[in-house]
């Protein structure tokens, strides 16, 4: 008897939540509420042509910064669609304008040019850096050492 007053009462809630829902997506779109078909019924079906021919698409390669910003939605307006979220008080849904990979610069690497990208970019950078560090600290050792001691010979007295 306690699971069925417990399936009763979600049975409740769920009805609830559908009716405040729909209530919310009235209020705030009015007369522009659209209805999204889910599977693809069309009403017309297209037949293609016996002329028609199909080529495939291969987009040119463009530079690290053109691709990142064309993926930002640089020059692009995003209007945010009638996704809800929320419980008491639903929202809209925002949705991130981009969805890089954590440590890729941009999500679609294949577009990019060559030269302009390198899988582990980061690893090489910090390598080039550690390399400098060392490379600067040599010849600091190397050619600063003798000259300082040289300086400092001839500017402080013998005391013999």
């Amino acid at each position: 008897r306690e699971r069925h007053d417990k399936l009763v009462l979600e049975a409740q809630v769920a009805r609830e939540k559908a009716a405040k829902l729909r209530d919310f997506k009235c209020y705030l779109f009015g007369n522009h509420i659209s209805h999204v078909n889910v599977l693809k019924k069309d009403r017309y079906y297209d037949l293609p042509l016996s002329a028609s021919s199909a080529t495939p698409y291969n987009p040119e390669a463009k530079s690290l910064g053109e691709q990142a910003m064309d993926e930002a939605g640089y020059g692009k307006t995003r209007i945010e669609g009638q996704q809800l979220v929320g419980e008491m008080i639903p929202t809209i849904q925002e949705t991130p304008s981009i969805h890089v990979p954590k440590g890729k610069p941009t999500k679609e690497t294949k577009l990019l040019k060559t030269q302009d990208y390198d899988s582990n970019d980061s690893y090489i950078d910090a390598l080039l850096k550690v390399a400098a560090i060392v490379v600067g600290a040599s010849a600091i050792t190397w050619c600063g050492v003798p000259l300082l001691s040289y300086v400092f010979r001839i500017t402080l007295p013998n005391n013999q």
